[in-house]
């Protein structure tokens, strides 16, 4: 069932464009329970109530644009991928009007957050757009940000060439920590033996959730 829509214009940026060279493959569309890596971002989001969904694309566009297709998130090609992410991220932010209150910035490899993780930063997001919310795992912060629409200007002005590690560095003052029972938030996928990883989680996630309905049929 998808959650209810926010009253807050958000956006989610999903970071696409990469060559996904270590994995060998493009990561949006490796598959992943039972739909693609691309998908199950997605629909995260819609679960979450985040409707506004925009994936960025770059290398591999025909293969990502094949996925677009079939789910309801728009596109925004970026032709300067080749400078790494941080360039995806300027690209994503450039795509939103002012009627946007605050950004996720999500990429890519990253598939295993949960709705109750984009739930928390949403509660987390300053309505005035001047915090940047960031999730925390048993003390260690990961994806995605919540960057209000304040930092647009800044985000969109000045090439970083730390990319988005060096943008929060920068504004760490704004940041605010949001503690979440989700480790997903920490769990990149660039190669393939990390693929395999997260392929194992997600099972051993269905599994669980399969174990706790037959106990309550028991």
């Amino acid at each position: 069932m998808q959650g209810r829509e926010m009253k807050q214009p958000l956006c989610a940026i999903i970071l696409a464009a990469g060559s996904s060279s270590r994995m060998g493959s493009p990561k949006a569309v490796l598959p992943l329970g039972g739909k693609t890596v691309l998908e199950h971002i997605v629909q995260t989001y819609l679960l979450a109530g985040i409707t506004d969904i925009r994936v960025v694309t770059g290398h591999d566009r025909e293969q990502v644009r094949s996925v677009l297709e079939k789910i309801p998130a728009g596109e925004v090609n970026n032709p300067r991928h080749h400078e790494g992410m941080y360039s995806s991220v300027r690209c994503g932010v450039a795509s939103c009007g002012p009627e946007i209150s605050g950004y996720f910035i999500h990429p890519v490899d990253v598939p295993l957050i949960t709705p109750r993780t984009i739930r928390s930063l949403c509660v987390s997001a300053d309505p005035a757009g001047d915090r940047i919310a960031c999730p925390v795992y048993e003390g260690r912060r990961g994806h995605p940000p919540f960057i209000g629409a304040s930092f647009g200007r800044a985000i969109l002005e000045e090439d970083r060439p730390q990319g988005l590690k060096g943008f929060l560095y920068e504004y760490s003052d704004a940041i605010v920590p949001v503690i979440v029972d989700d480790p997903g938030i920490l769990l990149n996928m660039n190669t393939p033996m990390d693929y395999q990883e997260v392929l194992r989680r997600m099972e051993n996630t269905a599994s669980d959730r399969r174990g706790r309905g037959n106990e309550k049929t028991t």
